[in-house]
């Protein structure tokens, strides 16, 4: 009676677990999970997509030199004293309305497009960490 009380406990635990492992990759398999830019107003970071690549804004303010090709993209420098919030307004509020950001229903959440705009913003997210955390 022990043995198969262990043994079914054995199978509903690799159940369970093949369960959860299985769910998982989801967001891999949704082809539109990666089609955009998804930025939090209220964390300040952008995340590509719902995937877990995220950068938070917060190493912006260490990194001013790294910001050039975002700021020439955008033709504005990214300024003081919350640099951060700065960035996070200037993805909101592209030059010559290039694209719209798409607000997700009341909240704190914006899906940006994917573009060249948007694409410099990420890649200069990508070497502001490089520089901040490489070093």
């Amino acid at each position: 009676m022990r043995i198969l009380r262990i043994a079914t406990l054995c199978i509903l635990a690799v159940f369970f677990l093949t369960g959860c492992l299985k769910t998982e990759g989801l967001l891999q398999r949704d082809p539109t999970a990666n089609q955009y830019y998804k930025l939090d107003t209220q964390e300040l970071r952008v995340c590509r997509g719902e995937t877990s690549r995220c950068y938070a804004l917060a190493p912006i303010a260490s990194a001013r030199t790294v910001l050039r090709p975002f700021e020439e993209k955008y033709g504005k420098r990214v300024a003081g004293p919350n640099y951060p919030v700065n960035f996070a307004r200037m993805l909101l509020n592209p030059p010559d309305n290039s694209y719209t950001p798409e607000r997700i229903g009341e909240g704190r959440f914006y899906h940006l497009p994917i573009n060249d705009y948007t694409d410099t913003a990420w890649t200069t997210l990508e070497a502001v960490y490089k520089a901040y955390y490489d070093n």
